[in-house]
């Protein structure tokens, strides 16, 4: 009998397969008439991939259609390890422009797993590196981290 978690893991890569072989996009509808899959799980591994930037979707009215994220160009990265977490800084660029990506992953056995992430935009990264430095020097956060 398969775990709980393996089963997760099983959709979650077999949807994002099945997405990679439709470059043209897929509504939610197509995608749960051909996998099978429960709307409601379906939408929580679509939001899933989606925060992994290993899909991107574009909402036409109502419908939200789905796509591979091969537009996605890695330009560097910086990774900050503390205990058991590693928090990698992606940059990169697609048609819309360039972002600096965070992202906190975890290893589980030999698989990297994303436990979140933020976007931002590359024309906004000096305004976000003024409020982490006034955060940094908050008398709140002195009071946390003494």
């Amino acid at each position: 009998m398969i775990s709980p978690f393996d089963r997760e893991k099983k959709v979650h890569y077999s949807l994002l397969t099945f997405i990679k072989k439709n470059p043209k996009g897929l509504t939610t509808t197509d995608i749960a008439r051909a996998t099978k899959i429960s709307r409601k799980t379906l939408e929580k591994h679509l939001q899933i991939l989606t925060f992994e930037n290993e899909i991107y979707m574009k909402q036409f009215g109502p419908t939200r259609v789905y796509y591979p994220n091969h537009r996605l160009h890695y330009l560097d990265f910086e990774k900050f390890v503390h205990k058991n977490r590693t928090i990698w800084f992606d940059i990169l660029e697609n048609e819309f422009g360039k972002y600096l990506v965070i992202q906190e992953k975890r290893k589980n056995n030999d698989e990297w797993e994303t436990k979140g992430s933020i976007l931002i935009p590359a024309e906004g990264m000096n305004d976000f590196i003024k409020t982490l430095y006034k955060i940094k020097n908050s008398k709140r956060l002195k009071e946390f981290v003494k």
